[in-house]
């Protein structure tokens, strides 16, 4: 029984936080008193299973999801195994490091662009993000109007709904990590 307090405290806490919800406002939806909601958080009372059934029903979540035990939940991932295209005669590497997730709501990308490497891109859907970082050398980002030179430890965010270019004009490699945000 403590375990199972264990969880549900830790998930309860967890699922409001996401949601940045207040007890309050978790004791409108599920008629579940603000006290009882924070002793449970706490991990000091044994709810019934009617009460546990109302938090359920009031955050639209599963009975048993609300019991189960934290996970210790991440992901590695490295450029060295993951896949990649190539394009201005090889000169150009994009490789894919996070794929996108639909909860997530982004991708993650590392670039390397030798000298004079170039990439022209179609313009993405309404409401793409993209963040560039320039890890190592320099880039001329282009999109619509917009023309900036970024060096080593600079980012750039702009709207991707555009046709957009990225240039290496210096002598050197250059690494960039690109974000893909969809809105």
């Amino acid at each position: 029984m403590e375990q199972m307090s264990r969880n549900l405290a830790f998930q309860l806490k967890k699922i409001r936080q996401q949601r940045s919800l207040s007890l309050d406002d978790v004791a409108k939806a599920t008629g579940v008193s603000k006290a009882q909601l924070a002793q449970i958080e706490k991990g000091e009372s044994n709810p019934t299973v009617s009460t546990i059934w109302k938090i359920a029903a009031g955050l639209r979540i599963s009975f048993s999801s609300l019991l189960q035990p934290p996970t210790a939940h991440f992901m590695k991932f490295s450029s060295k195994d993951a896949p990649h295209v190539d394009e201005d005669e090889g000169r150009y590497r994009v490789y894919s490091i996070i794929p996108y997730d639909p909860e997530r709501g982004w991708e993650f990308y590392k670039v390397e662009m030798e000298p004079g490497a170039c990439s022209r891109s179609d313009a993405h859907t309404e409401g793409v993000e993209e963040t560039v970082t320039v890890i190592q050398g320099q880039a001329i980002i282009s999109a619509g109007e917009m023309h900036e030179q970024l060096v080593e430890g600079e980012t750039l965010v702009f709207s991707g709904h555009q046709v957009h270019e990225y240039k290496n004009t210096s002598q050197e490699l250059t690494i960039l990590h690109l974000i893909l945000q969809y809105k």
